[in-house]
This record gives structure tokens, sequence and C-alpha cells, in this order.
């Protein structure tokens, strides 16, 4: 169990989600998907896996040499300082790039919600130790639900199986004792709360 657990908390880690966000809304039956050209969608999308994933497991990596953290759970606290300020330095990077590109607003507050939700994690991590996965997960079916009311598009099937997902990450992390289930609940609801309010306000 232990160990089915571990890769599901790391096929579905939250540096992952911004990228997996950005093809579905690329991919809708919607004006974005037919008005950004391919060039300029594959260069959003290389920008976003860029410093959303890579630059920041790397440096996750770095900090694992250099003995900062012990691994890439970062199971304390005090272990995940460090990565979410490079987290948060290369969030706010994307919304400067993305903020010179002509692109829909959807695009644009997407982001927003993701860096909100990773601030607000660190912090709450000053105090307490809440699932970023759970953030990460809460995040993409809250800007799925965004996306299907503003576009009114067809996405239940994208929608059911995020929220599968969260199913599964959500006992993944109990089963790992990686948190409570205050902490799983909590982060759940606080991604998708910032990715409703940056959608709509």
């Amino acid at each position: 169990m232990k160990t089915t657990a571990k890769i599901i908390s790391i096929l579905f880690h939250p540096a992952i989600l911004p990228t997996i966000g950005l093809l579905i809304i690329f991919n809708t039956n919607s004006y974005i998907n037919y008005t950004i050209a391919p060039e300029l969608k594959q260069a959003l999308l290389l920008l976003v896996l860029m410093n959303t994933m890579i630059i920041p497991i790397f440096l996750s990596l770095v900090l694992i040499l250099t003995k900062k953290i012990d691994n890439l759970e970062m199971e304390t606290q005090k272990e995940r300082y460090y990565p979410y300020i490079f987290t948060i330095i290369f969030y706010l990077f994307t919304l400067f790039r993305l903020y010179e590109e002509p692109i829909s607003p959807i695009i644009f507050n997407f982001m927003i919600g993701a860096t909100i939700s990773v601030i607000l994690a660190f912090i709450v991590n000053f105090k307490w130790k809440i699932s970023a996965h759970m953030i990460g997960i809460g995040g993409l079916i809250g800007a799925l639900i965004s996306i299907a009311l503003l576009l009114g598009v067809y996405i239940i099937p994208m929608l059911l199986a995020s929220i599968f997902v969260a199913g599964l990450l959500g006992t993944s992390r109990l089963i790992l004792k990686a948190h409570t289930p205050a902490q799983i609940y909590i982060g759940f609801i606080l991604g998708v709360l910032c990715q409703i309010t940056s959608m709509y306000f």
C-alpha cells in the first residue's frame, strides 16, 4: 500500500499540475483553442513546464545534495522553506512573462491562482504543515469548474477524473502519514478557492 501511495504522490506531484491545467485549457472546445497559434501554445507550455516543474525540482535536488533537505517529499515544515521560496520566485517570473503575451485573461488568471496558492501555502507552513499535493489538485479542480462555467465547455469527464485523483492523492498522503485529515481537507479547499477566486475576481 505504501509503495502504491508513493507512486501516486510522485505521479500527481503539485509541480506538474499547472502544466496539466494549461494543457486542458488549450484543448477545450473554446475560442482559446482556436485563436492561439500552435507555436505560442508550445512556447507557453514550455514556459510553465520549466518554471513550475523542471527548475523547482532541479533546485530541490540541489538542496538534497547540499543536505538542506532530506528528500523530495520534504516531510518537515523547515525543509519546505527554501523550495517554497524558489517556487514562488519562478511562479512570479512566469506571471511576468505571461503578462507580456497576447493571451486570454483566463490563462493569466489560472497562473495567478496557482501563484497565490503557493504563496499562501508558504505562509501557512510557518505554523502548520498543509498538504501541497491537495492544494495542487484542488486548484486544478477549481480551475476546471471555472473554465467550464466561463467558457461554456463540456469537460465533465476531466473534472470527474480530477476528483477521482484527488481522492487517491488524499488517501495516499494519509497512508504515508504525511498529513492529518485536517491538513488534507484544508489544503484541498484552499486550492479550489484560490483558483475560483482568481478566475472570477
